[in-house]
């Protein structure tokens, strides 16, 4: 009987052990046991997120200009409207928040120089309460691509994001979001471009904000007659040489450097209205293929006059009629290759757009 006791209180005494190391461990550094509230620990309240709310934005764009290719940049002139459910506004403007404030243009260049303010004082708009702003600045458009320069799409954006400050007066500042009102949206027929006419505009949410796009169609006679006109005389020119007979090697060997000194100058002036490409645009495209078929003419031309001046040191005469319909032959058969290549390159110029 004793020896059954003892077991029964060392077993025990393991349990009580046990139990003593396991609530040990709970109120460990890791597992903490809350305070009571008498012990002056109480246990802190949740954290609630900051409610959030919607700011309406309509954009009206009057007038686009002062477009730069080789900046990216372009100035608008047109009117901001925000509004937001009239409770919220009210107490905003009560407490000296302009809703102009809690927003601003992400792309917007030299804001310093931008022109920014009211044109209106609160307007009732149904459930909401509004503002009315006018703005004229200049804007960066990280979006356009030369790939199809003269004739590819011309992509302006003006980008508004939300930059909330509230002031210490406002306790728990909420969290804003931008919803776009396209209805109470649009853009003046002033916004053509010189060289370009809008094709289409859309107001969006994008990248945590809203944005208004504002794509460009050039018109195809203005850049024809400034970019393509005059590589396409100057081509020309060029491939008309051939038909000068084999004999005038002097005057067929004086045109390709000519033409060569005219194509580097054309595209220098091309380039200066455009920034540093890591690509090649059509028209780059046109004016490298130009200068392919001007050494090649100047090539083929250097090796008639050799042929022609070494049958004429032979005192092989009679042969020259038939070198001369040989040459005949083998530049028109570089004209039609030229005409195909230029043909090819024009199909390339139409993918791009």
């Amino acid at each position: 009987m004793r020896g059954v006791a003892r077991r029964r209180l060392a077993t025990l005494a393991c349990l009580g052990l046990g139990l003593i190391l396991i609530l040990a461990l709970q109120a460990g550094p890791g597992h903490a046991l809350p305070r009571a509230a008498g012990a002056g620990g109480a246990v802190p309240p949740p954290v609630v997120p900051p409610s959030g709310v919607t700011i309406r934005v309509a954009m009206a764009v009057d007038n686009v200009y002062r477009f730069s290719s080789r900046e990216k940049t372009f100035s608008v002139e047109g009117t901001l409207r925000l509004s937001a459910p009239a409770a919220v506004m009210g107490r905003w403007l009560a407490a000296g928040v302009d809703p102009l404030t809690l927003v601003r243009f992400q792309n917007l260049v030299e804001p310093w120089d931008s022109l920014l303010e009211a044109s209106s004082g609160p307007l009732r708009l149904g459930a909401d309460l509004g503002r009315d702003y006018r703005f004229n600045g200049n804007f960066y458009s990280d979006e356009i691509d030369y790939r199809g320069y003269p004739f590819g799409t011309l992509p302006l954006q003006i980008r508004l994001v939300a930059d909330p400050s509230f002031p210490a007066t406002i306790p728990d500042p909420p969290r804003i979001r931008l919803e776009a009102d396209s209805a109470a949206s649009g853009v003046s027929r002033r916004s053509n471009m010189n060289g370009y006419r809008l094709r289409s505009w859309r107001l969006f949410p994008s990248r945590g904000g809203l944005e208004m796009e504002l794509l460009y169609d050039p018109i195809g006679w203005a850049a024809l007659v400034k970019w393509l006109l005059p590589l396409t005389i100057t081509m020309v020119v060029m491939l008309l040489t051939p038909n000068l007979r084999a004999g005038f090697s002097s005057e067929r060997l004086a045109i390709p450097p000519v033409i060569l000194l005219t194509l580097v100058f054309m595209q220098q002036a091309y380039r200066d209205s455009l920034p540093s490409l890591p690509y090649l645009t059509v028209l780059d495209g046109l004016y490298a293929f130009s200068y392919l078929v001007t050494l090649v003419f100047f090539c083929e031309f250097i090796w008639c006059a050799n042929r022609l001046d070494r049958l004429a040191s032979d005192g092989s005469g009679p042969q020259r009629p038939r070198l001369e319909r040989r040459i005949e032959r083998l530049e028109l058969g570089l004209q039609l290759a030229s005409l195909a290549g230029y043909g090819v390159l024009l199909l390339w110029a139409l993918g791009q757009r």
